[in-house]
């Protein structure tokens, strides 16, 4: 057996090792259900950044308005990050209760300042981050300060989930971000490496303080969520947790087109470059590796066996995934998902090893 073959043995037997044992740590998370007359206590602060969201912004302040959660607990913060659309037009034509904040951000700033801006002027002692082109149910926060109120994390990994898909690079994308969501609570669960998504995430503003912030990361565009995650829990490890809850689902759209998609991945490539998580670095290595492995050497003996391992592995994890969160049906396009995984993990991780530079938009 040459060494190529060798490789690619095994990469595919770890692969499949890999995503079996993210597969079962995620089914050992306990699920929660927000009890329904669970009143809270703690005060939050909802934190949106937003840069030209004139098409969104409406829609989410409606979803805003409608959570079920005490108007004296709850403050609005919105932060106009130069948007050079009709983003505060939009906003301008809702009528908004006294609870709901717009600041328009300082010279420059970009998302983490914008972030750290509102956080400076926020009153809450929860904060909760979420994006602008996002919609949640009415449980949405309320199952937040249950988990925060019960558990006392020092920061809370909510779910997010694509919606509203129309073409296949959607359908894609979706199937990929559940299993990155069952991957992200298996991660926090088991304490081995830390991630997070901007768009659905809390934590006390007291820990934002502590660990100043963003400090040491801001030259780097994306990150507001894995860079603030890994600098919690290398304070408090066991502080982490993930709010296994559909209650707690935001749910926002994919990218519309295959350009968009490689961009805003690329984006995120050059934060999980930067890590310093090893374990989440080794683990997005292996993905990487066994996928280049794939597409570099189709004619090599025992190629089919690891193309058979990795698809297993895919498999029972998405599969997992899907049935969480009730969307089995993202199963029925599996084989050709399957395909266009290996090729954009293998165009997107040499992109990102190259050190592309990026900008949130």
């Amino acid at each position: 057996m040459n060494m190529v073959v060798f490789l690619g043995i095994v990469l595919g037997v770890g692969y499949l090792l890999i995503t079996l044992s993210l597969k079962n740590i995620w089914q050992n998370i306990p699920g929660r259900e927000t009890p329904s007359d669970y009143l809270p206590k703690t005060t939050l602060s909802v934190i949106v950044a937003a840069k030209n969201e004139s098409d969104n912004i409406g829609l989410l302040i409606r979803h805003l308005l409608a959570q079920n959660y005490p108007k004296n607990l709850l403050e609005f913060i919105i932060v106009n990050d130069h948007s050079s659309d009709d983003t505060l037009a939009e906003i301008a034509k809702i009528d908004l209760p006294d609870n709901f904040h717009i600041l328009n951000a300082q010279e420059n700033s970009g998302k983490k300042a914008a972030i750290t801006q509102a956080i400076a002027f926020a009153k809450g002692e929860l904060m909760v981050t979420t994006d602008a082109d996002c919609i949640m149910g009415a449980q949405w926060l309320i199952s937040i300060a249950w988990l925060y109120e019960t558990q006392q994390p020092k920061f809370i990994a909510n779910p997010v989930v694509f919606y509203n898909e129309k073409r296949f690079v959607e359908w894609f994308q979706s199937l990929d971000f559940v299993g990155m969501m069952l991957i992200t609570g298996a991660g926090i669960h088991s304490h081995k490496f830390f991630m997070a998504n901007g768009a659905n995430m809390a934590f006390p503003k007291s820990i934002f303080e502590s660990v100043n912030g963003y400090q040491g990361n801001q030259h780097i565009a994306s990150g507001d969520d894995m860079f603030l995650v890994s600098k919690i829990a290398q304070q408090f490890p066991k502080g982490i947790q993930f709010n296994k809850n559909l209650d707690a689902i935001v749910h926002t759209q994919a990218a519309s087109t295959w350009a968009a998609f490689f961009r805003q991945r690329i984006r995120w490539g050059s934060k999980n470059t930067a890590s310093n998580d090893w374990v989440m670095k080794l683990i997005l290595g292996w993905v990487f590796m066994t996928s280049v492995w794939l597409v570099l050497f189709p004619w090599v003996k025992l190629w089919i066996v690891v193309l058979l391992l990795k698809m297993i592995g895919d498999y029972i994890l998405l599969r997992a995934a899907t049935t969480y969160f009730e969307r089995k049906e993202l199963m029925n396009i599996f084989l050709p998902a399957f395909v266009a995984h290996a090729l954009y993990i293998t165009w997107v991780g040499l992109i990102s090893l190259l050190g592309r530079k990026v900008k949130w938009k």
